[in-house]
């Protein structure tokens, strides 16, 4: 019983790990200049049991994931050197403010709460919205 103990957090993957995992695969995808499955794998991840699940934005970059899972499997598996591990994802829904933006005006002040910097140009460079 105890050797079913000792392998079983063997076999236990970390936070860490994966992060550390998710590098090498990033670097080996640089290497081949495959941009987009970057930036799907550079997404924020949570561990669930022995699934390294991705919160993408959209549905192009699951599309994206989608395609190259069995390859993100294998690599997963291969470099954390556990054979349950296994790749998810989920779309996260978009935030809508509720306000739509019309005129120039209001715009620029949607820009203005994003940005105080944005301020300082308007007042240096004498931008107005309003013509």
């Amino acid at each position: 019983m105890k050797e079913e103990e000792a392998s079983e957090s063997q076999l236990e993957i970390t936070r860490e790990q994966v992060a550390k995992a998710l590098e090498e695969i990033i670097f080996g995808y640089k290497q081949s200049h495959r941009n987009m499955e970057i930036a799907v794998f550079k997404q924020e991840f949570e561990l669930r049991t022995h699934q390294v699940h991705f919160f993408l934005h959209g549905e192009l970059q699951q599309d994206i994931f989608e395609k190259c899972k069995p390859e993100i499997n294998r690599l997963l598996k291969q470099k954390l050197k556990h054979p349950e591990v296994e790749a998810s994802c989920e779309i996260l829904e978009e935030k809508n403010t509720g306000k739509n933006l019309y005129t120039s005006t209001d715009k620029l002040n949607f820009l203005l709460e994003k940005s105080p910097a944005l301020k300082e140009l308007q007042k240096r460079f004498g931008l107005e919205t309003d013509f």
